[in-house]
C-alpha cells in the first residue's frame, strides 16, 4: 500500500569520490516494519544509512520519506522525522545522561529556545522506556557500554521521530546487552509501532528480531524479504566465502546460522571413499571433518532432520534420507549398500542403536570396505540383542576395528 510506505529508495546510486558504493538499491519500507540490512563488509549498508540521515549526498536515484524528498529536506525537518543510533557515541566534554537525551529535542528548539516542561515529560518518558532513568544525573562517559546504548535510544525517541535508523547496535556490546538493546528495540517496534531500519552484522540476531531482510551485495538488493526466505544457503554462500550450517532456531522458529570453518584443514594425501552410519548428532562434527579432509564422504540412513541430516545436506553429500521417526526399512537399507557398495572405509558412527535403525547394518559383511565402530555404540544397545547379532554377522566375514572416540579414527586415517 503505497500510502504506508514510510521509507522509498528509488535506483539510489552513491559513493565516495570516485568510488561507487550503492548502486542502484531500490526497496519501499513501510510504516512499522522492522527491516534489517544485511551483507558483508563493504556493500553499502552503513553508506545507505547515511545518505538517508543527511551526511552523505545521492549521486543518482531518489530516496523519499514520509512522502518527501529527502534531498529537499531541512535537516531541522528531516531529524524531525528520522533518528539515528550510530554504533558509538563518543563526547569530550561532561555531560549527564539526561543532558544527552536532552539533545533529541534539539530538532523542535531553535538557537534561543529553552527546552520547555514538555521537553523535559518527553525526556523522562524516553529514559523510562529504555530503563535509564535511575542513572539520569550521572556522567555520560562513565556508564558501561551497554548503558550508553540505552542511552542513545534514548536520544531517538525523545526526538519522537517516524523512523529510527540504527547502525551496528551490538557491536561493541556482550551478549546479554546485546540481546537487551535488540529487545528494547523489538518493543519499541511492536508496542510503538516505530518503523525500524537497522544494519546488523549478526545474522542471527537480525533473523531473530526483523520482520524483513534485505541483503545487499555490491551496493544491489540481491535478497528480500521475511528471514526465511533471506537467510538460505544460497543466498548466504553469494556473501560469505565460508563453511556454514543453515537451521531453524527450535525456540524462536526462525533460521540461524552455525558457521562451521573459514580455513581449509590439511588435505588428506589419498583420499578415501568414507560412508558413515550415523544418525542424531553425534557424526556431525567428524563428518564435516572428513569432507574438509578432502574425502568423499557419504552417508546413511538417516532421519530427516536430524543434526546429522542437516550437516550432510548442508555439505551437499550424498545421502540416503528418511523421514523423521520413521523405521529404517530394508529398501532403504539397500539403496545404503548401494551408495556404499565402493567405499573403501565404513565408518560406524557415535549412534544409539535402536529397533527403528539396527537395519542400517544389515548387508554389512557383504562390503570390500574396512569397517570401523565408534564403542560407545555397545553401550547405547536398545535393539534387544539384534545389534550384537548383526555385529556377530558380519565379525564372521570381516574385521570390526572398535575406536574409542572420532579422534582416534582421524588418526588412524592421517597414518595410512
Amino acid at each position: 500500500m503505497e500510502d504506508s510506505v514510510m521509507l522509498k529508495f528509488e535506483g539510489v546510486h552513491t559513493g565516495y569520490g570516485s568510488k561507487e558504493v550503492i548502486k542502484g538499491f531500490t526497496a519501499d519500507i513501510h510504516k512499522g516494519e522492522f527491516v534489517g540490512l544485511i551483507g558483508s563488509n563493504g556493500t553499502g549498508k552503513s553508506t545507505l544509512l547515511k545518505c538517508l540521515s543527511g551526511l552523505l549526498p545521492i549521486t543518482g536515484g531518489r530516496i523519499v520519506v514520509g512522502g518527501r524528498d529527502n534531498a529537499g529536506l531541512k535537516q531541522r525537518e528531516r531529524s524531525q522525522m528520522v533518528a539515528v543510533v550510530p554504533q558509538s557515541f563518543d563526547i569530550d566534554y561532561d555531560f549527564t545522561a539526561e543532558d544527552i537525551v536532552l539533545m533529541g529535542r534539539n530538532p523542535y528548539l531553535s538557537y534561543k529556545d529553552r527546552e520547555s516542561a514538555e521537553d523535559y515529560r518527553i525526556v523522562e518518558q524516553a529514559m523510562k522506556m529504555t530503563k535509564t532513568l535511575g542513572f539520569r544525573g550521572r556522567m555520560f562517559n562513565e556508564l558501561s557500554g551497554g548503558e550508553k546504548q540505552r542511552v542513545i535510544i534514548a536520544r531517538a525517541i525523545a526526538q519522537e521521530p517516524d523512523i529510527i535508523l540504527l547502525d551496528e547496535p551490538t557491536s561493541a556490546l556482550d551478549v546479554h546487552h546485546q540481546i537487551e538493546v535488540m529487545e528494547l528495540i523489538d518493543q519499541l517496534n511492536k508496542n510503538d509501532h516505530m518503523t525500524v531500519v537497522a544494519v546488523l552484522h549478526d545474522i542471527n540476531l537480525a533473523s531473530r528480531y526483523c520482520g524483513r531482510l534485505i541483503m545487499i551485495q555490491g551496493g544491489r538488493v540481491v535478497a528480500d524479504g521475511p528471514p526465511a526466505d533471506v537467510v538460505i544457503e544460497r543466498n548466504l554462500k553469494q556473501l560469505y566465502n565460508m563453511k556454514m550450517l543453515v537451521r531453524e532456531n527450535a525456540v524462536f522458529e526462525k533460521p540461524e546460522i552455525v558457521p562451521i570453518r573459514v580455513l581449509e584443514g590439511e588435505e588428506a594425501r589419498n583420499p578415501l571413499h568414507i560412508h558413515v552410519i550415523c544418525g542424531g548428532s553425534g557424526a556431525s562434527k567428524v563428518i564435516e571433518e572428513l569432507d574438509d579432509m578432502g574425502h568423499r564422504v557419504t552417508a546413511g540412513v538417516i532421519n530427516e532432520g536430524s543434526d546429522d541430516w542437516l550437516v550432510c545436506k548442508s555439505l551437499n553429500l550424498d545421502i540416503v534420507g528418511e523421514r523423521p521417526f520413521t523405521t529404517i526399512s530394508m529398501e532403504k537399507q539397500q539403496e545404503n549398500l548401494k551408495l556404499m557398495q565402493d567405499a573403501d572405509i565404513v565408518l560406524i558412527a557415535d549412534v544409539p542403536f535402536g529397533l527403528g535403525n539396527v537395519n542400517n547394518l544389515e548387508g554389512l559383511e557383504t562390503l570390500d570396505a574396512e569397517i570401523y565402530l565408534h564403542a560407545n555404540c555397545l553401550n547405547n544397545d536398545f535393539t534387544e540383542g539384534r545389534l550384537k547379532a548383526c555385529l556377530n554377522k558380519i565379525r564372521e566375514k570381516k574385521t570390526v576395528v572398535e575406536i574409542g572416540d572420532h579422534d582416534e579414527f582421524l588418526e588412524i586415517l592421517q597414518q595410512r
